[in-house]
């Protein structure tokens, strides 16, 4: 919300309802309640509508799947500028029980069944334009580890692991920096955000590389994904260049037809990609018992550091604005998150990265750049639509991610 809607007639909504405390924040924006004119206005709260109302118009917002408790209407603030907030207890139903939901396979799991059943069949999420050759068959479609899985390598080996450089002498490490695992010709490695094959499995006439690394769709020039570096330390037996391919820029469908008559391009794609990162923040949350998530690019010569700090895993929010209507709002199911993005390269922003990777609360995540970027720009826009006040905490920034399915919020 920005200042010109405090400028005009329209009554602004915004609340946010956290069903395991059971009670809604409610905050109210409108010229109409500005200092000038508020006696003349009131807000009336009933069983599941809120009212604004004054001697020209009425408007009032009717709240879906919820029922207050008007009675226990609480820290009512007011602003001169025609702000008011207020908490009011939610009615839960008699018959409501608390049970324990079990978890859900996670993203990549989810992602691997998908790749096998439908193999080949990979189009760009935009255009439909297939991206995997026909001759295209994996034999072997196997889950990655996570992206830091090198650091802990010393703790799988007995003795001393080491892998020889180029010149046949072996690296002090356990696992060298250098060494990434790469598919062979019939491989697919399967990462929560991505996927690695062989880049002699790409149908070249669909596809354009910029620069060598950025792989975009040749039809639409949406992004696909990176041709990954090739390895430095010797260690692989073959020359074959890997592409990344991202999640959220293809669609695995066996029965898709891009040319025919049934293929109609995805027309919410941005909210499916915000349901995929909202979920990986709270996959690696259950996974690693940790509400802090360190984002880095892996991405070579692009750098990226972003924290992401879950403060509710599990919110309903409820927003929307009218002149003199009756408006039905319906519950957008999210994650709530403050993050902080490290975009200045000087010595305050590196000596902060270091104590990031210090902290054992905090776990990192690597991620693709062109990933890195959108998942910071959902962040912005959706922390620009909530009321001015609410948009920091002390130093950092806060947003949410919508989950596309209420049911996702499994916890």
């Amino acid at each position: 919300m920005n200042h010109t809607l405090l400028n005009c007639q329209e009554v602004r909504l915004y609340a946010e309802y956290k069903p395991t405390m059971g009670y809604i924040n409610i905050q109210l924006y409108s010229q109409r309640l500005s200092e000038n004119i508020s006696l003349d206005s009131n807000v009336c709260v009933e069983n599941d509508t809120i009212t604004v109302e004054d001697v020209e118009s009425s408007v009032a917002f009717k709240f879906k799947d919820i029922v207050f408790e008007p009675t226990t209407c609480r820290n009512l603030q007011y602003d001169k500028k025609g702000e008011v907030t207020l908490t009011v207890q939610v009615k839960r139903p008699s018959s409501e029980t608390l049970t324990v939901v079990p978890r859900s396979h996670n993203q990549q799991e989810e992602f691997v069944r998908e790749i096998k059943a439908n193999q080949n069949n990979c189009f760009c999420q935009v255009c439909g334009a297939k991206i995997l050759k026909d001759s295209c068959h994996f034999l072997r479609v196997m889950p990655l580890p996570s992206e830091n899985w090198s650091d802990f390598s010393d703790m799988w080996f007995c003795h001393n692991h080491s892998h020889s450089n180029d010149s046949g002498q072996a690296t002090n490490n356990p696992v060298s920096s250098d060494l990434k695992l790469r598919p062979k010709l019939k491989d697919c490695l399967v990462a929560e955000t991505y996927f690695l094959v062989v880049s002699d499995q790409i149908k070249e006439g669909n596809i354009q590389s910029k620069e060598d690394v950025s792989v975009y769709c040749r039809r639409c020039r949406n992004l696909l994904g990176e041709v990954m570096p090739r390895e430095k330390n010797g260690v692989s037996s073959s020359d074959r260049k890997v592409t990344k391919i991202l999640r959220s820029s293809v669609l695995f469908h066996l029965d898709l037809k891009p040319n025919g008559p049934e293929w109609e391009p995805v027309q919410h794609r941005g909210f499916e990609v915000e349901d995929m990162f909202a979920s990986l923040l709270m996959n690696h949350s259950r996974m690693y018992t940790s509400f802090k998530l360190y984002v880095t690019s892996s991405t070579e010569g692009k750098p990226f550091h972003c924290l992401i700090w879950i403060i509710d895993p599990k919110l309903l929010i409820y927003k929307g604005g009218s002149h003199s209507t009756h408006e039905l709002l319906a519950p957008l199911t999210a994650v709530k998150v403050l993050f902080k993005a490290l975009l200045e390269h000087d010595n305050e922003s590196e000596k902060e990265q270091k104590e990031w990777k210090k902290d054992n609360s905090i776990h990192i995540t690597a991620l693709p750049y062109a990933s890195c970027l959108t998942l910071l720009q959902l962040l912005i826009t959706n922390s620009k639509s909530l009321p001015i006040k609410c948009r920091k905490h002390e130093e950092f920034n806060v947003g949410y991610l919508k989950f596309q399915k209420k049911a996702a919020t499994q916890c």
